[in-house]
């Protein structure tokens, strides 16, 4: 066979002829053009060109859903939880984590995907934001503040669409054939939301949104093309329906392959994570009362309202910005993205979901605890100014945001000790020794909390990861996903001799 034909021979009922590789990528680039570019531009000119009846639909949805929205602030609560997920850290969290995850995995190609797409977004959408500069709406009675960046196209449906899009690819060779529809019918809802939401507040026009879409799809089709022309010239082809990616079923590896429990003992370990709860609660309670109730007008009443005193009288600017910089440490965000994190990571390397288990029953259960002890006791918070914003009147027993700090980094040291091997792994203790003392006095400083307050969130978030590495965490250190287990060299016996690493084989049998 001459080298023309060896380089047209058709292998399997498909041609490798660099013409036919040529074409497929063609088609697979006008197809990224048709889902994204060409919508796009065309939303872009009929707004340019401000076309009647696509601007009136923009006034009227913009006034009409600021009137149904404005007099429930409950609603507005709910859109602006919503919104955030199509936010720019919910979006550098999710790609940090799929692309970390799918390096642990030894999925170096599918992590290049996720970050190259992930990367596109804080280049492309400020881009064309401010190559159109459109101005945000105007509504008559607004119900959140205007981003000072232009309108057009929206950033965060952009973002959701990429964010949730780029989830869905990534998990569809992972799931069964069954449920792959539900997997992209939830990745669409969840973009459809966040849209929504950015036409509820107020803060763009449906035009903006739909063109956040358009703009979102173009960049997932042109990513997905060129992966998959990247598949093509390292021969993967499977014929696997609803998988843009191309990715061998074989070669996707799922979240957690292992046939462990994810509870040891299952319901004898519930039960018992029952009854710790339960009696951890109990004692807070009671110790909560005898304080509000008995010890009010002692020394140990008398103790808690002087140190609030003290570090009111202590303030200064710089001290201020230090503690507003501790509180985020144990923050709503960092409650969400800490466990997150954690929960990624272990599953990354152990491939099982005992230690995502142990993550989510920690934070969930302290702040269970927290909530059942704080509205039974129902203890007033300090009668002083203090420097936050929006906290309830009562509740102050225990500290929340102290239980939440020794919850969550108790949590951070509980799993590094268990899965690290470097001696130096006990060093991860100084994280919750320093961060829950330093949220305490942050609580004291800004007048939230009484100095017994933060104590007993000290003990709540303490006790309770103790609990829950007890009952949760057996086993774990032995697990590790087989894309991540390092194989052990083989030790040769006493006595063995050892092959000299420059001495070559001669092929020929000894003696």
């Amino acid at each position: 066979m001459s080298r023309v034909e060896e380089h047209t021979h058709v292998q399997g009922g498909r041609s490798t002829t660099g013409l036919g590789r040529f074409g497929l990528r063609a088609v697979l680039g006008l197809v990224a053009l048709l889902a994204g570019a060409v919508p796009f531009l065309l939303l872009l000119l009929l707004v340019q060109v401000e076309w009647s009846p696509l601007a009136a639909l923009d006034g009227e949805v913009a006034a009409g859903l600021n009137t149904a929205v404005a007099g429930s602030p409950t609603t507005v609560r709910v859109l602006r939880a919503v919104t955030d997920l199509g936010g720019a850290p919910a979006s550098i969290l999710v790609f940090t984590l799929t692309t970390v995850f799918l390096l642990i995995r030894g999925q170096r190609r599918l992590a290049a995907f996720a970050a190259v797409t992930g990367l596109s977004l804080p280049v492309l959408v400020p881009l064309t934001k401010a190559l159109v500069d459109r101005a945000r709406p105007v509504v008559a009675d607004p119900v959140s503040e205007l981003p000072s960046n232009a309108s057009f196209p929206s950033g965060h449906a952009t973002v959701s669409l990429v964010t949730f899009g780029t989830l869905a690819l990534l998990v569809l060779p992972a799931v069964r054939r069954g449920l792959r529809p539900w997997v992209v019918a939830a990745a669409l809802l969840l973009a459809l939301a966040v849209g929504f939401t950015r036409l509820a507040l107020g803060v763009h026009f449906v035009t903006d949104v739909l063109a956040g879409y358009a703009l979102g799809a173009g960049i997932l089709a042109v990513t997905t093309a060129a992966f998959r022309a990247w598949q093509h010239a390292h021969h993967h082809r499977p014929d696997e329906p609803l998988d843009p990616l191309e990715v061998e079923p074989d070669l996707m590896t799922h979240a957690a392959p292992r046939e462990q429990p994810a509870l040891p003992d299952g319901r004898r370990t519930a039960a018992r994570l029952l009854v710790a709860a339960a009696a951890l609660s109990v004692v807070l309670i009671a110790l909560g009362l005898l304080v509000t109730g008995v010890l009010g007008g002692t020394a140990l009443g008398r103790f808690d309202r002087a140190v609030v005193d003290a570090f009111v009288e202590a303030r200064t600017p710089a001290l201020t910005d230090v503690t507003a910089a501790v509180e985020r440490l144990s923050g709503t965000a960092m409650v969400i993205a800490l466990p997150l994190t954690l929960a990624v990571l272990a599953l990354a390397i152990t491939g099982s979901w005992r230690p995502v288990v142990f993550v989510l029953v920690t934070v969930a259960g302290e702040l269970g605890i927290y909530f059942v002890v704080s509205r039974t006791v129902d203890r007033a918070r300090p009668t002083i100014a203090d420097l936050t914003s929006g906290l309830p009147t009562a509740a102050s027993w225990p500290s929340g945001h102290v239980a939440a700090a020794a919850a969550l980094y108790g949590a951070l040291a509980a799993l590094v000790l268990t899965l690290a091997r470097s001696r130096w792994r006990w060093a991860v203790l100084a994280v919750p020794v320093l961060v829950v003392p330093a949220a305490a006095l942050s609580r004291i400083y800004t007048a939230a909390h009484y100095p017994t307050d933060v104590l007993a969130g000290a003990v709540l978030g303490t006790v309770w990861v103790l609990v829950c590495a007890r009952y949760l965490l057996p086993g774990v250190a032995a697990l590790r996903h087989p894309a991540t287990a390092r194989p052990r060299q083989a030790v040769p016996a006493r006595g063995a001799v050892r092959p000299s690493p420059h001495r070559r084989s001669s092929g020929r049998a000894a003696g």
